[in-house]
């Protein structure tokens, strides 16, 4: 067996492919310093192998927060070791008043925009190399901003060449999402179904599902950096909110659950209750399926749902002809009533997004 198939089985094919880029940038950042003879031309690898990301949209987001934090570093610095140089002279309190005003207000500034994070310690290198009057700051500066773009310039092209798109990974997650969701239904409608409350799984699955949905949020932010069709990044964003809209249903039904007795009026509709959920989890399933395959979901599975939906609102209906719910207290009433729309509301939410769906193409 060879090397590269046992680091296959060790480490994702996504991390061996962004270890590798890295490394690649980084390597060709060093040659060119080489070849350019720059004096610190190891900064411009530090910026290659810090903006380089696992996906292009976020190395576009790295290197412009790079870049502009070092951009107003190198000026900030430059100007103030420039004009304290000029009022007081060489020495340690040139030094240490350039220092403390320039860092003082760069720290100002990142608190401003986190983009500019960078530039207190772009300002501090270029303080200290112009200490002693030397070298002239502002040409520091420029030195520390271009060895800096030269890095930058590397990691975005060896991304675009090997390009992973946040988009691809983004579309991956949204149908993690959509099987998290899943997992969560099952453990709610086994928890008020068999009359047992299972405090750790559900808690279990809504921590996952909150999860992946912060992280589906941070590459929703990167994908909207890259090129692309605007249209895709309006899909990706509804797909966003209409999970985001499922997991509220999901919460009201475990909020419904959580300390209800185990026996109630739901049990009347044992059976239309059993298939509303287990329909609406093969429809999150199948539409998971589609959205990582990019493909048009399979019709069965919104068949079955409308029919569950169907099958739980005429039984429903026909409870309260017979006036059964009129035996159960308030409390009980409430109770079933928050579970079911919460159901029911999940149902029509995911009814809605397959049949769009079923109704359009593959967004390649």
């Amino acid at each position: 067996m060879t090397i590269a198939l046992r680091l296959s089985k060790l480490i994702p094919a996504s991390q061996l492919r962004h270890a590798v880029r890295t490394a690649l940038a980084a390597t060709v950042t060093a040659l060119l310093t080489q070849v350019l003879h720059l004096e610190q031309g190891y900064w411009a690898v530090f910026s290659t192998i810090l903006v380089m990301q696992t996906n292009f949209g976020s190395s576009i987001a790295a290197s412009w927060a790079r870049l502009l934090g070092t951009g107003a570093g190198a000026f900030l610095g430059a100007l103030m070791a420039t004009a304290v140089d000029a009022l007081l002279g060489q020495g340690m309190p040139t030094l240490a008043t350039a220092m403390f005003i320039t860092i003082f207000f760069c720290a100002l500034l990142a608190a401003k925009n986190d983009n500019l994070r960078l530039a207190g310690l772009t300002a501090a290198i270029v303080i200290c190399l112009h200490e002693g009057g030397r070298n002239s700051a502002f040409a520091i500066g420029l030195s520390r901003f271009m060895e800096v773009g030269l890095g930058i310039v590397v990691a975005l092209a060896v991304s675009l060449a090997w390009p992973s798109r946040a988009r691809v990974v983004l579309r991956f997650g949204l149908g993690k999402g959509l099987e998290q969701l899943a997992d969560l239904l099952a453990a709610l409608m086994d928890s008020r179904m068999q009359g047992r409350y299972d405090r750790p799984r559900v808690f279990h699955r809504k921590d996952a599902v909150l999860r992946l949905s912060m992280r589906n949020r941070e590459l929703f932010g990167s994908a909207r950096l890259e090129p692309g069709p605007s249209g895709q990044g309006e899909t990706l964003n509804a797909l966003l909110t209409m999970q985001d809209r499922l997991a509220e249903h999901l919460l009201a039904m475990d909020h419904a659950i959580e300390d209800a007795p185990p026996e109630g009026f739901h049990q009347h509709l044992h059976a239309e209750l059993t298939e509303l959920g287990a329909a609406l989890g093969q429809a999150l399933r199948t539409l998971a399926t589609a959205l990582q395959d990019d493909a048009i979901p399979d019709a069965p599975a919104l068949k079955r749902l409308e029919t569950a939906l169907d099958q739980s609102e005429m039984k429903l209906l026909d409870l309260r002809q017979q006036r059964i719910i009129a035996v159960y207290d308030l409390d009980e009433v409430m109770h079933f009533y928050s579970f079911y729309h919460g159901l029911r509301g999940a149902a029509r939410e995911l009814r809605a997004e397959y049949a769009r769906r079923l109704n359009a193409t593959p967004a390649s």
